[in-house]
């Protein structure tokens, strides 16, 4: 059974990258089951633990945490392989958010003001007094080598893709994609790696500010834990980043950026009216830096030419309505 679908790598001139280059190819994420790159990962994880179980003769129920796209995939996932999955989201959660969990089969209970809140219950309470024969899985939303296993396929496919095109990867000037907990950007890593392309073609992580814990881990030289969330892209909002994550930025020079929200909202808006595509604004932050080529260029520390490929994984998302971007919009006053 497959856990995840093949997405197209599609070519993509923004506004103001016309005529200075550089090329963009997006790697349209948010076409997986559960809206998100997360049904790669979360989706793996469950299908081979369901399958161990069966072989001995057991039954599980999935556990998650999560601010809401970490929670759909798991869901979906569950509901594929037919067991039970309960997710507990906090109050930060939007309700849309929660209907389509909740519509996926999946029990949800609502606990605290951030995920880390979330996810002491779970493991501490929601976990507690199964019955009989049925034995709990806790799911990690980001911080486990066997999700980050199965993000990692993403690459497997831009790699034959962009050869599809004509390009050798080896001409790829940079992958960029947002970073919340760090298990995008771990599967992404570990793709490169895999094709002997992680020390080759370095990676542009994207958070907001607000949700920056792997850029003020980068800075201070060790792992900073936030201690609050301030950013509207709360999927972004994990307070810690996978120290793997950080050995890995290290090692391969990664280079952070912290956008602000207005300019990730801005870039959801673009994108719509660009592709009549609706992202979040977690996702539309690696977005933003193709609408923002100077931006681009000092994160890259050089100038940019037509000849240049970026990747950009386009992660997707299902937390936000149109209503909610034109709200948090005027909340901002960028509108």
């Amino acid at each position: 059974m497959r856990h995840y679908v093949r997405t197209p790598l599609l070519k993509q001139v923004f506004n103001g990258s016309g005529v200075r280059g550089p090329q963009f190819y997006l790697k349209y994420e948010f076409l997986q089951p559960s809206g998100s790159f997360k049904s790669r990962g979360i989706g793996y994880l469950i299908l081979n633990e369901v399958e161990k179980a069966k072989a001995r003769g057991s039954t599980i129920h999935v556990f998650i945490s999560s601010g809401g796209n970490a929670g759909l995939a798991a869901a979906v996932a569950s509901k594929a392989v037919d067991t039970k999955c309960t997710v507990v989201v906090p109050s930060t959660t939007k309700p849309h958010m929660i209907s389509k969990i909740k519509n996926a089969g999946a029990n949800v209970v609502l606990h605290g003001s951030h995920w880390q809140d979330a996810d002491t219950y779970l493991r501490e309470t929601a976990m507690k007094d199964l019955p009989a024969g049925e034995e709990p899985f806790y799911v990690h939303p980001f911080d486990d080598s066997r999700i980050w296993q199965g993000h990692s396929t993403m690459i497997d496919e831009i790699v034959e893709q962009l050869s599809q095109e004509g390009h050798s990867p080896l001409k790829i000037k940079g992958v960029i994609s947002s970073v919340g907990g760090g298990g995008l950007y771990n599967g992404i890593i570990r793709g490169l790696e895999r094709h002997g392309l992680a020390d080759k073609i370095p990676m542009i992580a994207v958070e907001t500010i607000g949700a920056d814990a792997m850029t003020k881990s980068m800075e201070a030289g060790e792992s900073v834990r936030l201690s609050e969330i301030t950013s509207i892209a709360t999927t972004l909002g994990a307070s810690y980043i996978a120290q793997d994550s950080l050995d890995k930025a290290a090692k391969y020079k990664t280079k952070c950026f912290a956008q602000k929200d207005e300019e990730a909202v801005k870039a959801c808006f673009k994108f719509l009216n660009d592709r009549n595509i609706l992202v979040e604004p977690a996702c539309a932050a690696s977005l933003s830096l193709c609408y923002d080529i100077d931006t681009l260029e000092q994160i890259m520390q050089c100038n940019l030419t037509k000849d240049d490929i970026f990747i950009v994984i386009v992660c997707g998302g299902s937390s936000m309505t149109i209503s909610d971007l034109e709200k948090v919009a005027d909340e901002l006053q960028i509108r």
